[in-house]
């Protein structure tokens, strides 16, 4: 391995353990995507509320607890969101003290900019894997997400 190449491969004698090559592959895709997601003004868990409301209105601690995000965290998201014009806040209609967050049709049209790049971006970054190996990774990745913690 030349210098070059150092940040780009797990250092020798970590590459054993399945553990770390993992947390290794999620912190470069990781920046891979958010690179990707940034060329149309997004970070992924904009992109996780923006999806969430695809659905309809919900109250803001409900889109914290769907993405495991802290409220806090998610109450700057939802500002961001509605800077941009993408969401907007609503007085729940039933529970004085919820909010609602609503997907705007520019938050709709935001989604499909950013499927376009994430479909791009994970080309690029599968790219060592076949056709096959990468939907049996996703499998596998889907039935990992999916177990109990």
């Amino acid at each position: 391995m030349n210098l070059n190449d150092s940040g780009r491969h797990p250092p020798e004698g970590l590459a054993r353990w399945t553990g770390f090559l993992l947390s290794w592959v999620a912190a470069r895709g990781g920046e891979h995507y958010e690179r990707a997601l940034a060329s149309v003004g997004l970070k992924a868990q904009h992109l996780g509320v923006l999806v969430l409301l695809q659905d309809g209105p919900m109250v803001q601690a409900r889109l914290s607890e769907r993405l495991h995000v802290f409220k806090p965290v998610m109450v700057t998201l939802v500002n961001e969101l509605e800077e941009m014009g993408l969401v907007e806040r609503r007085a729940h209609p039933r529970d004085r003290r919820a909010v609602e967050v609503h997907l705007l049709p520019r938050g709709t049209g935001r989604i499909r900019e950013a499927e376009r790049v994430s479909e791009r971006a994970s080309e690029e970054f599968f790219a060592p894997l076949t056709p096959t190996q990468r939907r049996t990774f996703h499998r596998l990745l889907a039935k990992l997400a999916a177990a109990p913690s």
